[in-house]
């Protein structure tokens, strides 16, 4: 345990009754501010398979979706006028592989706030490997609303979005995470594919991709490009590692520190990387009227049921990841929550919804 206060300890009580319930293997969190981390903790294990590894303040989460606010939208807003890009340009006008009549009026801002109509998920990997190739079937998929109607979280989106920023920007996103992110905030435990050095502190995710083989059904068949064995190092998302473990939708790893290090950038103007102007398109509701509200980088606790829970107040904004991590954060109180598991490890429990341990996190948490 690294915090000791009554707030802290009932997190931990918490938490720990979750791994022993089976839910997750371990778990790392943190409260913080503009002052620094106000409380934090590691409880139960990072590994439980081939040996078990207890958790601790510096193990590496591989951190989903988190990619998608913590560097995909937050370098759209840090340099995206820098590189050319509006919120309203037209996607194909930088990607022509989307100029197809349903997809012509697809805007970046349909984008960054999951309007574009797209599906949530496909198993893109199947078709190939490359951008190029996901990229023609996503040209070929058919929407699911008309751009601009309706609230569809995807990973398409932001597959797309990183491959924006690639082109404008004339280098890999990974390489434009480091120059923009993660030099200057001196992030030395945050990047894509880690490397070999930081794989004693990598927490390990799934055993031989169950997830991904089940989600994609019939798709899987013929296949043969499922990792065997306990994912280690590589990131847990089957078209993220396809493309090379880099993209705009997933391939983040990093610890819980320097999770709210990125957060923090959110918090306001002159906390680091973005300007008040920006600030405020990561955090104002950009899909009035829609059944989800949606900044250009979060989800927002003002409208409908979220993981922030009941205590958290409706100007929260916060994302998930899949593996089990999540980040909120509270501008009222000028607060960020980061809590990292690695819930797939070493298989994903079918049927399991961490809604309810995300919600009782935050309202113990928003106590300390």
């Amino acid at each position: 345990m690294v915090a000791v206060s009554a707030g802290a300890e009932a997190i931990e009580t918490f938490l720990t009754e979750r791994i022993e319930s089976g839910e997750i293997p371990g778990a790392v969190w943190a409260v913080a501010g503009p002052e620094g981390i106000l409380a934090a903790g590691a409880v139960g294990n990072a590994a439980l398979l081939p040996a078990p590894e207890r958790a601790r303040m510096d193990t590496i989460y591989d951190l989903g979706s988190l990619t998608k606010p913590l560097v995909t939208a937050l370098l759209f807003l840090a340099v995206g006028r820098d590189l050319g890009l509006e919120a309203d340009a037209l996607a194909r006008r930088i990607i022509p592989e989307m100029d197809r009549m349903d997809k012509r009026g697809i805007t970046l801002r349909n984008l960054l706030t999951h309007t574009a109509g797209l599906p949530a998920w496909a198993p893109l990997y199947t078709s190939g490997s490359t951008i190029e190739e996901y990229l023609r079937e996503i040209r070929d998929t058919a929407l699911v609303a008309p751009p601009g109607t309706r609230v569809v979280y995807s990973c398409m989106g932001y597959i797309i979005l990183g491959e924006i920023l690639q082109r404008c920007a004339a280098q890999p996103l990974d390489r434009l995470a480091s120059e923009v992110v993660l030099r200057p905030l001196k992030l030395t435990g945050t990047g894509f594919r880690p490397p070999r050095a930081w794989l004693p502190r990598v927490a390990p995710t799934e055993d031989s991709c169950e997830y991904e083989r089940k989600l994609a059904g019939s798709r899987a068949d013929g296949y043969g490009g499922y990792r065997r064995g306990i994912i280690r190092g590589e990131v847990h998302d089957q078209n993220a590692w396809a493309l090379g473990g880099v993209a705009g939708n997933a391939g983040l790893f990093s610890t819980v520190g320097e999770t709210v290090a990125l957060a923090l950038q959110f918090l306001g103007p002159g906390k680091g990387l973005l300007d008040g102007e920006a600030v405020r398109r990561a955090t104002e509701d950009q899909t009035s009227g829609l059944q989800e509200a949606r900044s250009l980088a979060f989800l927002l606790a003002a409208r409908g049921e979220t993981s922030a829970g009941p205590d958290l107040p409706v100007e929260a904004f916060g994302h998930n990841g899949f593996p089990g991590t999540s980040v909120w954060i509270d501008p009222v109180r000028q607060r960020v929550y980061v809590l990292l598991t690695n819930r797939v490890h070493p298989r994903a429990i079918e049927g399991y919804d961490m809604m309810p341990l995300r919600r009782r996190f935050h309202s113990l948490a928003s106590g300390v």
